[in-house]
């Protein structure tokens, strides 16, 4: 990589293989003495400047969210009046009116994983025996699978690479959130199924940058949201959160997707914690990572969890996601 100092011009090269050692720091002209952000030097900004970013690109993808990915109307009434405990039978009349969508979800109700095989005739059954958070969160998995099955360009994600991390980060959340609060982990579960959900949106606009992406990412070896960042001038975090608030989902659940790379600047916001720490869980889950990273040590002592605990919940997990899977795409 080429860098050139401001003051007197002086040209300089750093080794690719390199340069993610000092990419953030100001290197020292020696003929002016003047400072060089390298930096500034890893990108074509001629090329960045033909692209909107920041604020402006926000405005535009809020504006297109709806087209982008219109949440499913009746996943929206399903989730109100099993929060408000409605009738159930309010609940199966709703569903039918999808008989595709209801059909599924008596077929994942029915998995062995639920242990219910063959015995659950209805959704009003399914309601009474699993209980409502579990039904829910078998509508949002079957109600959500096509949407983050899609192939992603941009990203380089094949048809179903993002269902299968999302469904096992959901897992993973909801089984953590169960164990740190002996609930049913349901709003657990649907952060962590929704919290990639942004790179759906931002597929389009990562693929028309994709030399810029590429190129920042092999130099500075940085993970992807601090590339997008550096890139679009947001994150896939920041759409999610703008998702969420199009559904009229709780705030601390849009904070936690905007944040679950980053759950420090959260405001002490645990479900983020959850999530990261879930995000970790299903590279084990799924057997991607290559090489397994340390668990983050921020998110143990947030929720007050021991490595030989979250040993036991991807064990528990790696069961979960073979058959939710199997059902669910």
């Amino acid at each position: 990589m080429k860098i050139q100092c401001p003051g007197c011009s002086k040209a300089y090269r750093i080794k690719d293989e390199l340069v993610y050692k000092v990419h953030n720091k100001i290197a020292k002209c020696t003929q002016c003495g003047h400072g060089i952000p390298i930096g500034h030097f890893l990108l074509d900004q001629d090329e960045l400047s033909r692209f909107v970013s920041g604020d402006a690109l926000r405005k535009e993808v809020i504006k297109n969210l709806k087209k982008l990915y219109p949440m499913p109307h009746i996943l929206l009434k399903a989730r109100k009046l099993l929060a408000g405990n409605g009738n159930f039978d309010e609940l199966g009349s709703l569903l039918n009116t999808d008989p595709a969508l209801a059909s599924r979800v008596l077929k994942v109700a029915n998995s062995a994983y639920y242990g219910m095989s063959g015995k659950v005739s209805s959704l009003h059954m399914a309601a009474t025996v699993l209980g409502s958070g579990t039904l829910m969160q078998i509508l949002l998995m079957v109600g959500n699978a096509k949407a983050l099955g899609q192939s992603l360009n941009g990203y380089g994600m094949g048809s179903g690479e993002l269902w299968r991390h999302a469904l096992a980060v959901a897992v993973c959340s909801g089984l953590i959130e169960k164990k740190l609060h002996a609930s049913d982990g349901e709003e657990a579960f649907f952060a962590g199924l929704m919290h990639d959900a942004g790179k759906i949106i931002l597929d389009t606009y990562v693929l028309e940058r994709k030399p810029l992406f590429t190129r920042y990412a092999e130099l500075t070896r940085e993970p992807l949201h601090a590339v997008e960042k550096k890139i679009l001038g947001l994150t896939h975090g920041d759409i999610g959160f703008e998702l969420c608030r199009k559904w009229n989902l709780p705030d601390h659940m849009a904070t936690a997707i905007r944040d679950h790379h980053t759950p420090g600047a959260s405001g002490g916001n645990k479900l983020a914690y959850v999530i990261q720490l879930a995000n970790h869980m299903a590279a084990r889950v799924l057997g991607s990572a290559t090489k397994t990273p340390p668990l983050p040590a921020d998110a143990l002592r947030c929720l007050h969890m021991t490595a030989a605990e979250v040993e036991d919940l991807i064990t528990e997990a790696q069961t979960a996601v073979e058959t939710m899977e199997e059902e669910t795409y």
